[in-house]
């Protein structure tokens, strides 16, 4: 056994050496003079050693105390290193937990990684969502303290409300726990699984029969105080088989007027593909006359008129239609169905009306996807599509829609038929109150 007084007269020597304590320890004296306590173990046959400080900082009986909590590790199968190293790691652990473990913090550094490859609006939905029906009761929450059972009580009653909210929400924090585990702050997803929710009850986009266009486009041309973007907006929704937000939310620098085309860039379509549009002789005679329109440093098609930075709003067109009278028989969306209904029934090539739909097989592969594929046969096809809704037009007949007419436009409020609770700013692009009616090209309303 070892005593303060041995220690403090052991003298260097030529070489390190030993003295030897108990059970292990042991106090290793250098060359140079310096004295080093360690503790010599052996697990399942393994030997090891720990470093227990030097002397004079560490005592004797501070050596002794270090050395009593090592072997009681070594006792139950664990190295002090390794212990050490668990100890520095829930350390860590406390401390990033403090700064950035609440679940707010959280939903934070998520939303900017993740919010690069979304639209505005989608991110936009998306906070607004968050905001509303998960901060106010998670906010300042420890993002390891939240329970799945709480999470699907939370998700049950914003369903009574709100269905589809709900079901976002989901979606949302899935991606804020996922990103939790990934940052090393918790190491299970407590979200509920889908079953949990409601199943969607699913109601596709109500799309106008051919009848119903030819009623629909004779009562377009026939309203005189519809705006007359607007107008062309509607009609190029349906002569491209676009979806809404990429004709209204189009911009000049795709469009090439000359060589009767229209190419989206990938970050405006639903799928991320770019998608290439020829465009029939009567779109471009509709862009041509847009042009005419809309102020040559605009940077979009159909600027909006609150502010001319951004894109026409995005329910201007769905009012249009409930204005005119069409309101629970046909959407804008519902246009591209009556396109593939045309041209299915007609026995039409299903990969040409698919490319003209910037529809793509799941399985395929997004290199292999080639957007000018077709391209003779997809003109040609839109062309015959223009030249249909041409005779449409010219086919109509009366019905409970009186062909070329429309319900009465108040000329001092636009907006006054539509129910109160209903009515948005987009509505006001439906008509401009006192405007002179533009006549649209011959090739369009003929």
């Amino acid at each position: 056994m070892l005593t303060t007084v041995k220690i403090k007269t052991a003298k260097p020597q030529e070489r390190p050496y030993k003295l030897a304590d108990s059970g292990g320890l042991y106090l290793l004296v250098q060359p140079n003079g310096s004295k080093l306590w360690r503790y010599k173990f052996r697990i399942n046959g393994v030997e090891g050693k720990r470093a227990l400080g030097a002397f004079p900082e560490v005592s004797l009986a501070n050596a002794r105390g270090l050395h009593a909590e090592a072997r009681l590790l070594v006792a139950q199968g664990t190295t002090p290193l390794q212990a050490q190293q668990d100890k520095e790691i829930a350390q860590a652990q406390e401390q990033l937990e403090r700064v950035k473990g609440t679940f707010s913090a959280i939903v934070s550094d998520w939303n900017t990684a993740t919010s690069a490859d979304l639209r505005a609006s989608t991110v936009k939905q998306r906070n607004r969502e968050i905001d509303n029906d998960l901060l106010p009761t998670l906010k300042n929450r420890a993002i390891g303290s939240i329970t799945r059972l709480e999470l699907t009580a939370q998700l049950k009653v914003v369903e009574q409300r709100a269905p589809e909210v709900a079901r976002n929400l989901r979606n949302h924090l899935w991606g804020i726990f996922e990103y939790a585990i990934d940052s090393g702050l918790i190491e299970n997803n407590p979200v509920p699984p889908v079953r949990v929710m409601k199943k969607r009850t699913q109601t596709n986009h109500p799309a106008l029969s051919e009848k119903q266009i030819g009623v629909f486009l004779r009562t377009l041309d026939g309203t005189g105080r519809i705006n007359e973007e607007t107008r062309i907006a509607m009609l190029l929704v349906l002569l491209t088989a676009c979806r809404k937000a990429e004709v209204i939310e189009g911009q000049w620098d795709e469009v090439n007027l000359e060589g009767a085309q229209w190419e989206i860039p990938a970050e405006r379509m639903k799928a991320k593909r770019a998608h290439w549009i020829p465009l029939s002789t009567q779109a471009v005679a509709l862009l041509t006359r847009l042009r005419e329109l809309v102020p040559a440093n605009r940077e979009h098609l159909f600027p909006n008129r609150v502010d001319p930075r951004r894109p026409m709003a995005n329910r201007s067109l769905n009012a249009l239609m409930e204005r005119l009278g069409f309101s629970g028989e046909g959407t804008p969306h519902g246009m591209r169905a009556s396109f593939s209904t045309h041209f299915n029934s007609l026995g039409g090539n299903i990969d040409v009306i698919e490319h003209c739909l910037a529809h793509v097989p799941a399985n395929a592969v997004r290199a292999a996807y080639n957007r000018h594929a077709y391209q003779d046969e997809r003109r040609a096809m839109l062309q015959q599509w223009a030249d249909r809704l041409d005779q449409l037009r010219r086919e109509c007949v009366p019905t409970e829609h009186e062909c070329g007419s429309a319900a009465p436009l108040n000329p001092t409020n636009t907006t006054e038929s539509k129910p109160r609770h209903t009515r948005t700013r987009s509505a006001r692009a439906v008509a401009r109150p006192n405007a002179k009616a533009v006549p649209l090209p011959a090739t369009v309303v003929a």
